[in-house]
């Protein structure tokens, strides 16, 4: 059974966003680190006593300590002691850490390491990613309030856990094609129909500093005019006689759009009035538009070797926090684990 704090889990340890879609490729280049989250997860623990170091448990010959398991997880703890359960929480983490030091030892019997220079390239990447150069991310980690050794360390922790996950799922998880074009088939039925209109405008500018009563002289107008298509004349006639805009020039054609690409006010009448006629006036900040839906269809939905790619990746991801987990428990069989804290009685 996973922990009740595996959504903190992997906060506190990675303090970076692992892309699954990068691990289903089997690389080890590093993501986006949210700044936003750093700061969550870093944020200084609320007042506390000193911690009276002694053993939490032993991993095989591995000690740790109580101060390691308040050096992780010391926000979280003083949260749930508010609420008389700082024990549990306590046991919580320090079953985060118990994973985190089978994992630890796997690495090193793998021989997997993680250079300086691994550490610099995925500080560079991260910095890059969030527009920022090295020494303002620096600033921005030491607002937290980690320093800037820890946080080092921890990227390190991180590549190292990031580079182990990659080998055991490489050795444990396979994807046929049953499973892809599963996905496939799934992943078109709970796509919604997505439509595509070829659309004319034209628009009527309201004026800098327009009253009411001339606002609504303009809207009238434009009803006006789009009486005048709805009675039988030409869209792009009238277009090019009353569009103010840059529409009218180019036979009243506004451009082609797919649903959700245009402003607001304009998406829904562009894909609901019918093709062929105008819609009703639409009153914007800019002006009155009247639409016209030329065309309009259905967007099939991508076949399913356009989507392979995306497929692999995703059923790739859904299954690696079961691998993790399932070689979690099995190392945990295999280990000699003694725990020394005592739960709350």
């Amino acid at each position: 059974m996973k922990s009740p704090l595996a959504p903190l889990l992997g906060a506190l340890l990675s303090l970076m966003t692992l892309s699954l879609m990068t691990l289903s490729l089997m690389t080890l280049s590093l993501m986006t680190l949210s700044l936003m989250t750093l700061s969550l997860m870093t944020s200084a623990a609320p007042a506390r006593a000193a911690v009276v170091d002694r053993v939490a448990a032993v991993v095989n010959d591995d000690i740790i300590t109580l101060s390691e398991v308040y050096e992780l997880g010391s926000t979280y703890i003083e949260e749930k002691a508010g609420q008389g359960q700082r024990r549990a929480a306590e046991l919580e983490v320090l079953d985060t850490l118990i994973q985190r030091r089978l994992i630890s030892q796997e690495i090193e019997r793998l021989g997997i390491d993680v250079t300086d220079v691994d550490v610099d390239r995925a500080i560079d990447d991260i910095a890059r990613r969030n527009n920022l150069d090295r020494d303002s991310l620096r600033t921005e980690v030491e607002k937290s309030g980690m320093s800037w050794t820890q946080y080092r360390a921890e990227l390190r922790e991180s590549l190292r856990q990031q580079q182990f996950t990659s080998y055991i799922t490489q050795t444990r998880i396979s994807v046929n094609e049953d499973e892809l074009k599963d996905a496939w088939r799934r992943s078109v039925a709970e796509q919604p129909q997505v439509q595509e209109v070829a659309l004319g405008a034209f628009v009527l500018l309201f004026p800098a500093g327009i009253d009411p009563a001339g606002h609504q002289a303009i809207i009238d107008q434009a009803q006006a005019d789009a009486d005048r298509v709805r009675a039988g004349e030409d869209f792009a006639t009238v277009a090019a006689q009353v569009d103010q805009g840059s529409f009218g020039a180019q036979g009243g054609h506004m451009g082609t759009y797919k649903q959700g690409e245009l402003v607001g006010a304009l998406d829904a009448p562009a894909f609901s009035t019918p093709v062929g006629e105008p819609s009703a006036p639409v009153v914007t900040d800019r002006g009155v538009f009247v639409l016209f839906p030329f065309t309009r269809r259905d967007i099939p939905p991508p076949g399913f070797d356009e989507m392979r790619p995306e497929l692999e990746q995703k059923v790739y991801a859904d299954r690696i926090d079961d691998e993790v987990e399932q070689w979690t428990q099995q190392a945990r069989h295999q280990a000699a684990i003694s725990v020394k804290l005592e739960a709350a009685p």
